[in-house]
């Protein structure tokens, strides 16, 4: 069995609650901008509801290329994984 070392398991979890940190005062800043910004909108209901969306927005886009590497090659001990790229912040990888 492959044991992680505690120090890589440590900064991988404060780097994702830092993530998510930012992340929510982000999104706390914008609800206030709107807020200050849009009042006569007064009488629709928001389209998104608390966190519904904030993972998509916030984490998956950042971290989409570790998790959604496609495979180029059959199944084995090892194979090979399609390298890809993005020019607009990851919302569209090529």
């Amino acid at each position: 069995m492959i044991t992680i070392p505690y120090l890589t398991a440590l900064t991988t979890y404060f780097s994702y609650g830092l993530l998510f940190a930012f992340g929510q005062l982000h999104d706390f800043f914008r609800r206030f901008i709107d807020w200050w910004k849009a009042s006569n909108l007064q009488d629709y209901a928001p389209i998104c509801l608390g966190l519904e969306d904030f993972y998509i927005r916030r984490l998956y886009l950042r971290i989409q290329d570790c998790f959604g590497r496609p495979i180029s090659s059959p199944p084995d001990a090892w194979f090979d994984v399609v390298e890809r790229v993005s020019n607009d912040n990851n919302k569209t990888l090529k």
